[in-house]
């Protein structure tokens, strides 16, 4: 339990003086304020002793001198192009896990987000729109690497944090934006002014958000908050239902008293709340779904009263089977381009168990199938 009082008794015990304190429990209290749950952070040496990691590697992540802080590799999208992950070494990894657990999963996340939420998932927010006889879907081109430093700095200052650990934090959850990048001609990813209370803080450009980080998840959403917000009113301004599951963005009607040129209007309104936030809109991806379309949400068919796999799912995971027994598994995966057995196992065991998150008594029988054929271990 907290008390000033206790706290005043400790430090002049320690030798600190009473400018000192007075400062510190008004830190400690402008969080408390915010949050109760929320661990209080004075500084980063405060920082140091509750993660273990010494301050000395701490200030050279955040002075983005920590040679190796990232492991970098792309992957396919599904969608075409490459979605490039950046994964914290073992320290930083550390620091990130422990802000996401003792301070970003202390924060709501706006009521209409989805995604990276404990007790929230997929089907959940497929859900919401079963029935819609209009959908609108936007999306954000490069939703991670969207988000600035200054952003996650304004996540952890409105918490109550001091601007310098809040400037900390923030750098220790975002990775540097080479000085030879193409957002170097984007005063938007300027630094709006030297950084000269610690020199070594000082770069050109702001750093962004990083894909793989544990801590980035929470932190998207958090930043997402207001522009929740705006979407949502814009939603109860039209008669919507407004969802985000990530850099996925569905409204949706049960009435089909609406027209297309009111779904553009809601599409010209929402992209100028991301615009306005920093994001760019995935023109290409916006969709109007009217009445009498097939309707999907995330990869989900949302025509009914419940979330359903699509068919087109279901019948690569029956082709599979299919000829996993017919010619069996080496044949088939040679023949399908797999690079193992053991990967091709585990993507149809991965397929199989989202399938059963949706439509559980479908994944029950393709289990059993699954498990009946021979694997060659």
């Amino acid at each position: 339990m907290w008390s000033p009082h206790l706290y005043k008794q400790e430090g002049a015990r320690v030798g600190r003086s009473n400018l000192l304190i007075e400062n510190s429990i008004e830190q400690i209290e402008s969080v408390f304020e915010i949050n109760d749950q929320l661990p209080p952070l004075l500084t980063l040496n405060h920082l140091s002793e509750r993660t273990g990691v010494s301050l000395e590697q701490l200030r050279l992540l955040v002075s983005r001198k920590k040679e190796g802080a990232y492991t970098k590799f792309s992957i396919a999208k599904r969608s075409g192009g490459r979605r490039f992950i950046k994964v914290p070494a073992a320290q930083l990894n550390h620091v990130q896990k422990w802000i996401h657990q003792h301070i970003l999963s202390s924060v709501p996340s706006h009521r209409a987000s989805y995604a990276f939420i404990k007790g929230k998932s997929i089907k959940d927010c497929a859900a919401q729109h079963c029935g819609a006889k209009w959908l609108i879907k936007l999306d954000i081109v490069n939703f991670f690497e969207s988000i600035s430093e200054i952003q996650v700095f304004q996540v952890f200052n409105c918490l109550g944090y001091q601007p310098l650990i809040s400037f900390e934090l923030a750098r220790l959850c975002t990775i540097a934006t080479p000085d030879n990048s193409p957002r170097i001609s984007s005063k938007n990813w300027h630094a709006t002014k030297k950084y000269n209370t610690i020199a070594e803080y000082d770069q050109l450009l702001l750093g962004y958000l990083p894909q793989g980080a544990p801590s980035s998840p929470l932190l998207s959403n958090l930043v997402m908050r207001s522009c929740d917000k705006e979407l949502t009113n814009i939603a109860k301004e039209y008669g919507l239902k407004y969802t985000r599951y990530s850099d996925d963005i569905t409204f949706s009607i049960f009435s089909s008293d609406f027209s297309r040129g009111r779904a553009k209007e809601v599409v010209k309104k929402a992209n100028k709340v991301l615009s306005k936030q920093g994001y760019l809109p995935h023109f290409k991806k916006a969709k109007i779904v009217p009445v009498g379309a097939k309707k999907i949400v995330l990869g989900l068919n949302v025509d009914g009263s419940a979330p359903r796999l699509q068919k087109e799912f279901k019948d690569r995971i029956r082709q599979h089977l299919y000829f996993l027994k017919k010619v069996g598994p080496v044949d088939h995966i040679l023949a399908r381009g797999f690079d193992s057995i053991w990967g091709f196992k585990s993507h149809l065991r991965g397929m199989i168990d989202y399938a059963k998150m949706i439509e559980p008594q479908y994944a029950e029988k393709m289990l059993e199938e699954f498990n009946s054929i021979e694997w060659p271990f």
